[in-house]
């Protein structure tokens, strides 16, 4: 290439860099992955991602109603949300703490319920266990599991899912008690759009599987025999999480995936992620859907971080930048409907309980 044209070339690079370096400030950065929300084991989908606010989870409010099975009516005059259940009628406005049951106040929330983006958010647990539901929050992976009134949750048989299946995997290592000591619970998101749904789908079934299946060999044993020495302070293991679809639109499908996991000693968390070519089913590399060099985008993380970690110094370690600079060879990426996040996993420049690290870029596939 003449030396004229190759000069030009790069200088078009750097001008894209740049372009770049200044979207991702006009998008929200998050040190959390998006929080998933199931109710009986079914993932809850929202038109409008549930948001934490003063320690509270806020979902939409239709969307939450249906999936417990009561019918919601609003009134846009009183601003007032009005919920069937069974019987029973729940009442509550925006902007008020108060939740009635029957005209009785039986709930005072936290957080009001109030209107994002035109959608009414009310506070998850508020509603669900005023419902008569069971909530469990797993922090490190930002997953709520929500049993509703009169369904128990069913654990998977010891000795159950013996092959790869797609929605995940699931298996429980019991005691000659009956006490669960260990339990796998991976949940798989579906591919329903292209040619490659079907290789796509087969290859999460295989990464759940493979996944779940290396923690029972790993910790099995290990498992029964601390509860075999000290059962009455026997806390069980656990792998649970859930591979989450962030994109399936224009010729790519993409999954977050964030497990949680107790080995006896320590929780920990660990994120995986991967996208595909809806058309083939392959996996595809960053390589292939963007054409810049590593050297530039390495250039876009080191800067992008640097200036989140300036931010928000509290967040990150005092010794942050420097950690960056040597663990860049770690930085991962998913797509989303806009373009692609780029993260680091908790522990690398930040603490994990901060969550994953990461920043949005709009960008446009051909």
């Amino acid at each position: 290439m003449p030396k004229k044209t190759k000069d030009k070339v790069s200088c078009m690079k750097k001008i894209l860099l740049g372009v770049l370096a200044s979207l991702l400030f006009c998008v929200p950065a998050f040190a959390h992955p998006l929080i998933t929300v199931y109710v009986d084991g079914i993932r809850v989908k929202f038109d409008q991602p549930p948001i934490i606010q003063d320690d509270r989870t806020l979902v939409p409010m239709r969307k939450i109603f249906e999936a417990l099975d009561a019918d919601v009516f609003w009134d846009e005059p009183s601003q007032t949300v009005t919920a069937v259940y069974g019987t029973d009628v729940f009442l509550f406005r925006i902007g008020e703490a108060g939740l009635y049951k029957n005209g009785t106040l039986v709930y005072t929330m936290d957080v009001p319920a109030q209107i994002i983006n035109d959608r009414t958010l009310v506070p998850l647990r508020a509603v669900a266990e005023s419902l008569g539901a069971e909530v469990e929050w797993y922090g490190l992976s930002y997953v709520i599991d929500i049993i509703s009134a009169g369904n128990k949750p069913q654990l998977p048989s010891t000795g159950g899912q013996e092959t790869p299946m797609k929605g995940g995997y699931s298996q429980t290592v019991q005691a000659t008690d009956g006490t669960v000591v260990l339990n796998v619970d991976l949940r798989c998101d579906e591919v329903n759009t292209g040619a490659g749904a079907s290789a796509i789908n087969g290859a999460m079934a295989n990464e759940t599987f493979g996944q779940g299946q290396a923690f029972l060999q790993a910790y099995s044993e290990k498992a029964l025999q601390e509860y075999a020495k000290n059962p009455n302070d026997f806390r069980a293991y656990y792998y649970m999480g859930t591979y989450a679809l962030t994109r399936e639109t224009n010729g790519y499908a993409s999954f977050l995936a964030s497990v949680s996991s107790y080995d006896g000693k320590e929780e920990g968390v660990t994120y995986f992620s991967h996208t595909y070519n809806l058309s083939s089913g392959k996996e595809c590399a960053l390589s292939d859907l963007v054409s810049d060099s590593r050297a530039d985008l390495e250039y876009l993380w080191q800067m992008s971080f640097a200036a989140l970690i300036q931010m928000d110094p509290d967040a990150f370690y005092p010794n942050a930048e420097s950690r960056l600079e040597k663990n860049l060879d770690k930085v991962d990426f998913y797509l989303t409907e806009n373009g692609i996040v780029f993260y680091l996993s908790p522990g690398i420049i930040a603490p994990p309980e901060t969550g994953a690290v990461s920043f949005e870029i709009t960008y446009q596939f051909n």
